[in-house]
C-alpha cells in the first residue's frame, strides 16, 4: 500500500509568513510529491488529524495516544528556504469547547501531574487557571491561546478547518491534495462528556471569552460558523 504521508506536524511558536519560508522546517509529503504545512494546538483535533494522516499505515483507524510519535515514524522531510509547503491548514476550536477537553482529558482522566488534589471541579479549574498555567506545563501546553501557534492572519493557510469539520471537510481536502482515498472516520473520545463534567455557565463563558480575546478576535469568524475560503 502506498503511504499517504511521510512526516510530522509543525509546532512552531511563531506566526506563519508567506516570505518567511524558513518557519516551515517540517512538512508532511504527499503522494503525489506535493508537501503540506499542517497547524493544530493541543486539544483542537490532533489526535483525529493524526489517525486520518496514518491510515495507510496502520490500514484502520484507531484512536493514537502519541500523535508526534506516531507521525515520526514515516520520516520527514527538512525543507530550506528554497522549498516551503505547496498547502497550508490550520485547524482551530472554539475556546470554550477545547478548555473542557483540557479539564476533562488532563485532569479527571488522566491527572498526570496529580492536580486532583488540588483541582476538584470544572469550577475550580476555571478559577485556578491562570496560576495553573504559569506552574504545571501540561496545563500550559494543553491552554495556550490558539494564536500562539497559528499567528494571527488567517490569509497565509489555504485552508482552515474547525474540529468538527475534521470527519468530513478536513478529510476530503486530504484527499483532493493528495491524490489518495480515506475512509471515513468516527471516533470521538470526549464530545459526549464534556457537558457531564464541564457545566459551563454564562458567567464562564464570558470570563474565557476575555481570557481567549486574541483567538476570539482573530479566529472567532470560525468558531461562530466555519468560513469556507
Amino acid at each position: 500500500m502506498s503511504p499517504f504521508f511521510y512526516g510530522v506536524f509543525i509546532f512552531l511558536p511563531y506566526p506563519l509568513n508567506k516570505r518567511r519560508q524558513t518557519v516551515y522546517k517540517q512538512n508532511l509529503i504527499l503522494p503525489n510529491n506535493k508537501t503540506v504545512a499542517i497547524r493544530v494546538n493541543p486539544k483542537c483535533g490532533k489526535s483525529t488529524v493524526a489517525s486520518i494522516v496514518c491510515y495507510p499505515h496502520r490500514g484502520k483507524h484507531k484512536p493514537i495516544i502519541n500523535p508526534a510519535r506516531e507521525l515520526e515514524r514515516y520520516g520527514r522531510v527538512e525543507l530550506t528556504e528554497e522549498h516551503e509547503p505547496d498547502y497550508r491548514i490550520a485547524v482551530v476550536r472554539d475556546p470554550v469547547r477545547r478548555l473542557c477537553s483540557a479539564y476533562l482529558d488532563r485532569i479527571v482522566t488522566k491527572n498526570r501531574e496529580n492536580l486532583q488534589k488540588k483541582i476538584r471541579s470544572w469550577s475550580q479549574f476555571l478559577a485556578k487557571l491562570e496560576r495553573l498555567q504559569n506552574t504545571s506545563r501540561d496545563i500550559a501546553i494543553h491552554t495556550t491561546p490558539q494564536v500562539r501557534r497559528l499567528g494571527t492572519d488567517a490569509s497565509v493557510y489555504d485552508r482552515v478547518f474547525t474540529t468538527e469539520q475534521l470527519s468530513t471537510e478536513f478529510l476530503e481536502y486530504l484527499e483532493q491534495i493528495g491524490g489518495c482515498a480515506i475512509p471515513p472516520i468516527k471516533f470521538n473520545t470526549t464530545e459526549h462528556t464534556l457537558e457531564r463534567y464541564t457545566p459551563v455557565s454564562a458567567r464562564d463563558r464570558e470570563y474565557i471569552r476575555e481570557l481567549y480575546d486574541m483567538d476570539y478576535r482573530y479566529w472567532g469568524s470560525y468558531f461562530d460558523g466555519p468560513v469556507k475560503k
